[in-house]
């Protein structure tokens, strides 16, 4: 399941027990769904948090930080799922916007390290959830000292209230409306400021860590984008001296990896590829995603510094081949992990194939983005029986 089921459940197993010995029993397609059962969907995300916490402990060589902070980001998205009665019970259906086919989504939600591309905490809920509801989940994971980078959809002083009490920081993008200081700081045309920001008022404080006269510092920057349009950000980053305004511009870009994980989740990784139609296996299935891509990205750090010295001094840096490597992985995992004695050499083989599929990373390239291209995407129909045999 770690490898994903991405082919017949047949063709899967076959596969599976080739690569383990055939001295082992074979078991059909039914008995594998049967066992499947019997496995909590936390088992993989407990995987996932053994490899991570793994990462960041003793790893001071390879793990990327901004001023001693990891920079996190916090995005959402949605995946398509199977339509079934099981899944509808906690799932929702979804109309687009001709109301042509009835569709049944998720919500997806990560907190992601974007200098070490790394997804620390994922969530898969109904649709009615909403990004902010599920950014405050994430938030249990956030340590001292990180530095937080949300989009305009996020900023609310619960959060920044949260992050100060853990001890990180916040650089947040705001909408002119989100309040009034930042409305005057707007208009007032300055750059940079530090003012001061309350809850808002007309709401109820019973059960909050903080009452109707609490207050935060909070520094407003003012940062013009390429196109021209003013943008608006507001962080707890209070020194000017140790962080001067002109780097906010691309401090706050870098919340753009976040974007292209979801790129890479739904297209290499195929994460909308569900083998399972229950909840309970869809489950498994995105915990299953969210293991092996942090997988690819730990087991390609090493073969991207290589990429980087072999090629030096080409018209264009390289880095790893993203789709290569997964299949590379996926077709070798069972091995890494069941061969103590050879791991070591194979670990070793996986990044020379790595170094040797690589692609050029040119700067400055830039697609017009078109909002509206999936607006009217309808959903193909998923028969239970149908799975890829190629």
């Amino acid at each position: 399941m770690l490898k994903l089921l991405r082919k017949s459940l047949v063709l899967e197993l076959s596969s599976f027990f080739a690569e383990i010995g055939s001295s082992f029993k074979r078991i059909s397609p039914s008995a594998f769904v049967q066992g499947r059962k019997k496995i909590k969907p936390d088992m993989f995300e407990e995987l996932n948090q053994l490899i991570v916490s793994e990462y960041y402990s003793d790893n001071e060589e390879n793990v990327r930080l901004f001023e001693n902070m990891r920079i996190l980001s916090v995005d959402g998205s949605t995946v398509n799922l199977p339509l079934t009665k099981d899944l509808l019970k906690y799932f929702e259906l979804h109309n687009n916007q001709n109301k042509t086919n009835d569709v049944l989504i998720g919500r997806v939600s990560v907190l992601y390290d974007v200098l070490n591309n790394i997804v620390i905490d994922g969530l898969l809920r109904p649709f009615s959830q909403g990004e902010v509801t599920l950014c405050r989940e994430h938030l249990k994971c956030v340590k001292n000292k990180d530095l937080v980078i949300m989009d305009r959809a996020y900023p609310s002083f619960d959060t920044a209230w949260e992050l100060n009490k853990k001890g990180a920081h916040y650089l947040f993008r705001c909408k002119v409306g989100f309040s009034k200081q930042v409305a005057a700081f707007y208009e007032s045309g300055a750059k940079d400021k530090i003012v001061e920001i309350k809850p808002k008022q007309k709401k109820s404080f019973k059960g909050l860590a903080y009452g109707q006269e609490a207050s935060l510092k909070a520094r407003m920057l003012s940062v013009k984008l390429d196109s021209g349009e003013t943008e608006i950000l507001m962080t707890s980053l209070l020194d000017g001296e140790k962080y001067p305004q002109q780097i906010f511009k691309d401090l706050y870009f870098k919340r753009w990896g976040v974007e292209t994980y979801y790129d890479r989740f739904k297209n290499i990784i195929e994460v909308e590829k569900f083998s399972g139609t229950s909840r309970q296996f869809i489950q498994q299935e995105f915990n299953c995603a969210l293991y092996l891509s942090n997988m690819q990205t730990i087991l390609t750090i090493e073969a991207n510094k290589e990429a980087a010295q072999k090629y030096v001094g080409r018209k264009y840096e390289y880095k790893v081949n993203q789709s290569l490597a997964l299949g590379f992985i996926r077709k070798n995992l069972v091995e890494i992990f069941s061969s103590e004695q050879k791991s070591e050499e194979l670990l070793e083989e996986l990044k020379k194939m790595f170094v040797e599929n690589v692609i050029p990373i040119r700067p400055g390239r830039k697609n017009k983005r078109n909002v509206d291209k999936f607006r009217q995407r309808t959903k193909p129909k998923q028969f239970k029986n149908r799975r890829d045999i190629l």
